[in-house]
This record gives C-alpha cells, sequence and structure tokens, in this order.
C-alpha cells in the first residue's frame, strides 16, 4: 500500500495513509520521542521498528497503532539505524552509538552485539544497509571509522575504504539493480560510490541536525 508511509521525528512517528497528504502522530507506547530510524517488515509491513535515542528499539505489529520496547539484550539504547534482511524478515541489525551493531534473529525478541572486526565500536554506526541479492552481505556506516563490509551476517567486519577520504559516513545506499554499487553519504566530503573498487566524487550533502 505505497499511499500508507512513516516519518521518524523528534516527536516520535507520524503516519499518513494517503500519500503524505495528511498525518497523525501515532505513538502509543512509544517512550522516547526521538525517532532516528524506522523500518519496516517486508512480508508483513503492518510490522515495524522505531530505532531512539536513548529508548532502544521499539516494535509495532499493528501499523504504528501501538508501541513496545523490544531491547532484551540491547545494552545501548542509543540506536540510529536499523535494516531488516529482506529474505528472513525475523534477522534484523540496529547501528547505535559507542556499542556498535547488533543483531536480532528472532523479530527483535533478543539481541546480541555483532561487532567482531568491527574497530569503530567506539564511534556512531550511523547507517546500516543489506544486499538485497546476499542478505547476509552488509554495510555499517561509522563516525569517524569509515565504511565496514559483512559477508556472513555480521558475524565478522572488514573496512572497506580506500579511495574514501572523508571517514564520518552519515547514509548508505545500495543500487537494488547493481548491489554491487553502493553510497556513501559523508560529513562535508560529499558523496562516494564504490563500483567493485572505484569510488566517486558527486554532489555535497546538507548535513542532518543532532
Amino acid at each position: 500500500t505505497p499511499t500508507t508511509l512513516y516519518a521518524g521525528t523528534w516527536g516520535g512517528v507520524f503516519k499518513s495513509t494517503d500519500g503524505g497528504g495528511s498525518w497523525s502522530a501515532v505513538n502509543t507506547g512509544l517512550t522516547s520521542t526521538w525517532v532516528y530510524a524506522l523500518a519496516i517488515d517486508p512480508a508483513t509491513p503492518t510490522t515495524l521498528y522505531a530505532g531512539t535515542y536513548g529508548g532502544g528499539v521499539f516494535k509495532s505489529t499493528d501499523g504504528g497503532g501501538s508501541w513496545s520496547a523490544a531491547n532484551t539484550g540491547l545494552t545501548n539504547p542509543y540506536v540510529f539505524a536499523l535494516a531488516i534482511d529482506p529474505a528472513t524478515p525475523t534477522t534484523l541489525y540496529a547501528g547505535t552509538s559507542y556499542g556498535g551493531v547488533f543483531k536480532s534473529t528472532d523479530g527483535g525478541g533478543s539481541w546480541s552485539t555483532a561487532n567482531t572486526g568491527l574497530t569503530a565500536t567506539w564511534v556512531y554506526v550511523y547507517a546500516l544497509a543489506i544486499d538485497p541479492a546476499t542478505p547476509t552481505t552488509l554495510y555499517a556506516g561509522t563516525w569517524g571509522g569509515g565504511v565496514f563490509k559483512s559477508t556472513d551476517g555480521g558475524g565478522s567486519w572488514s573496512a572497506v575504504n580506500t579511495g574514501l577520504t572523508n571517514t564520518n559516513v552519515w547514509a548508505l545506499a545500495i543500487d537494488p539493480a547493481t548491489p554491487t554499487t553502493l553510497y556513501a553519504g559523508t560529513d562535508g566530503g560529499g558523496v562516494f560510490s564504490i563500483q567493485q573498487v572505484e569510488y566517486r566524487v558527486y554532489l555535497p550533502l546538507i548535513r542532518r541536525g543532532q
């Protein structure tokens, strides 16, 4: 239902059912209203997750009608990024500040750290992206550590920063038609793309507020 969309704000989650024509707050049960990340279950779109600043992850199974905390094992409540495995939607990842990446394989019921090789766990993990063709391949954009890549579902990570002259990464995006092409939005350094091992600089980004 593409006319239904959600917006995460510093005032909680808002929902529109008419393509953005009108919005209403959907915050029942959401005890932290600084929402930095949202993710929708691709198989069950009425199930969604909100990553908050200070409150961890919240889950809704009724299209935002009500929320409940989903933080068992999530030792860092400052969540800046969420990503759902498109092939197995009960598997999801959360990027946190000073805590690295956490992984859940039961729809947010429990979490465990997934940081082996992620040497930048002391910085913010601002962005996560999953390869739609090979969901065990994912990327983490960090503040100060650049981009890290995992090919085993977060089991281990390695830095992939050759040519990336700015290692403060705010955003990541994967080309769905050519998943080997990845874009990284940086802090004051513009946008970089990787196509196998090639990087190119494009337009600068406006830094979002903190």
